[in-house]
């Protein structure tokens, strides 16, 4: 059976959530979340509706896996296609990563929504295959 990336992606990730316990959050002078992974996946989806308004839609990879050979080519996809940006950041200080693994939960979530909405609800997958077709 061959799994696509995202299926691994949010395999490994539901591996490393699971671990974690929620428990209270806290909001810190610089706007950091400790400690609560719902919170956490709240915070990205905020952010990413304010990106959407804004103009702006990016995927986001955390933490970031070995790409297949076709990565590059769906990332080219997904900026020509459609105007969606791509990016691996890093762990940001004072976020631990289990928080910030939901935070990015969060924001593609809402940012996969809006990519379907605007492009047709298999578009993330036929830009894969293409890709892969064309290694």
């Amino acid at each position: 059976m061959k799994l696509s990336r995202s299926a691994i992606v949010v395999a490994g990730l539901a591996l490393v959530a699971s671990g974690c316990q929620p428990t209270t959050a806290t909001f810190n002078s610089t706007g950091t979340i400790g400690g609560n992974a719902a919170t956490a996946r709240e915070k990205g989806a905020r952010e990413a509706k304010d990106a959407i308004a804004a103009g702006v839609l990016k995927l986001k990879e955390y933490p970031p896996l070995p790409s297949p050979a076709w990565q590059g080519k769906y990332i080219q996809l997904l900026k020509e296609r459609c105007g969606v940006d791509y990016e691996v950041p890093q762990l940001p200080k004072g976020i631990s990563e289990a928080d910030f693994i939901e935070e990015i939960r969060g924001w593609n979530g809402v940012m996969e929504a809006e990519i379907k909405k605007k492009f047709g609800d298999d578009i993330l997958q036929k830009l894969r295959e293409e890709a892969q077709a064309k290694k």
